[in-house]
């Protein structure tokens, strides 16, 4: 079985990660119990979906609405024609979380689109109107109400199949649900995934400090928030700041899940120590690397893109320090710059931050080399 996994985001200002080597021992492991997996099918009819996304039953989270390649007006028309032609749609998938209000796994697209046909008020300039039919071209241009009476109740009586993953399914059940069955044209990412799975509390941290203008400046405006990459960022910062990279066991994806799990019942204390270090890191990290923070050395000798390693290992290190020892090293910046261009330019270190970095070896090491050269320079008077 091969374990090799990269990262595949459309950034170009982000270094691409190989997190996972050659497994060549084949260890398959089970990651829940079969019987945690909890999902009903269900018929709905499209009246009840309209209304239901009219009340906020059906959640079209805002965060998923800002991606800018969400189906075009063309592509809706058509799946509206294919419910005036009863052409069957494919299943729809939703989670119906804690507060009985159901959010889209897949099938956001098409429910973008009814939304647009169906539920928005008349008067909104949002709202579609059919272009670029293929069969029933009469009705290119024509809103909902416009459309003949029995054309509109058609549309209304076509019945879709969902099925609903109900609440009480554990959050890892229910995120690697969301990543196995999110098939559509526009596949959520892992981030987009985790804000869906872990909202409250977690969700909103992130955000917040994604969204903080430390972080902004720390990493130059350079990391998109459009497919919550800025989330991922901190999240990887605080599984790593809040649990220990000695409690990291090999899996990223589930340290990264168990931190948010964590954070969903942390104190107000707790939280306000994950923001006061998270901006103490990211203030130093732009004060002493200025531009280059985060970043590899390239072959010729300049500062290449934003690299995740790098970044989780410099920031939760600088985190970890007190004020004063993080004002240490801003006075000794020239001597720290130094060692730390020396670490970048090291084959072996330049090795742990780019193959196999999510294996418990290579994190450990670089978290121990990063911290190496802080202890230095903070002992070297």
């Amino acid at each position: 079985m091969n374990h090799k996994a990269e990262s595949g985001y459309p950034d170009m200002e982000i270094e691409k990660e190989q997190l996972y080597s050659e497994n060549k021992d084949g260890v398959i492991t089970v990651p829940f119990n079969p019987k945690d997996v909890d999902i009903v099918s269900q018929p709905m009819v499209i009246s009840n979906i309209v209304e239901d996304l009219k009340d906020g039953v059906i959640i079209l989270d805002p965060d998923f609405q800002r991606i800018p390649d969400l189906w075009d007006d063309l592509k809706q028309s058509r799946l509206i024609e294919s419910l005036i032609i009863r052409i069957p749609l494919p299943a729809f998938y939703f989670d119906a979380g804690t507060n009985e209000k159901l959010i889209v796994v897949d099938g956001l697209q098409r429910l973008y689109s009814i939304r647009r046909f169906m539920a928005l008020e008349k008067n909104d300039p949002d709202r579609l109107y059919l272009t670029g039919l293929e069969y029933l071209t009469e009705y290119n241009g024509y809103s909902f109400e416009m459309l003949p009476v029995n054309i509109q109740k058609r549309i209304k009586a076509q019945v879709i199949m969902a099925y609903i993953i109900r609440a009480g399914t554990p959050d890892k059940v229910r995120t690697s649900i969301f990543t196995r069955i999110n098939t559509g044209g526009l596949t959520l990412l892992p981030a987009e995934i985790k804000n869906s799975v872990y909202r409250g509390q977690a969700a909103d941290l992130l955000k917040e400090l994604a969204h903080s203008e430390a972080f902004l400046i720390a990493t130059g405006k350079k990391i998109k928030s459009s497919r919550m990459l800025d989330c991922e960022f901190v999240n990887r910062f605080l599984a790593f700041y809040l649990m220990g990279v000695e409690q990291y066991a090999g899996n990223l994806e589930d340290f990264l899940n168990d931190v948010l799990i964590r954070l969903q019942g942390e104190s107000d204390e707790t939280l306000g120590l994950c923001r006061r270090d998270f901006y103490k890191a990211m203030k130093y990290a732009h004060s002493i690397f200025g531009d280059a923070a985060f970043r590899k050395i390239t072959v010729n000798g300049k500062y290449g893109r934003i690299n995740r390693p790098l970044y989780d290992a410099v920031s939760v290190s600088l985190a970890g320090l007190s004020e004063s020892d993080c004002e240490k090293l801003l006075n000794k910046k020239n001597k720290l710059i130094q060692k730390y261009n020396a670490l970048l330019k090291d084959k072996e270190f330049v090795d742990i931050i780019t193959n196999g970095t999510a294996k418990i070896q290579n994190v450990q090491s670089r978290y121990q080399k990063i911290n190496d050269i802080f202890q230095e320079v903070l002992a070297d008077d």
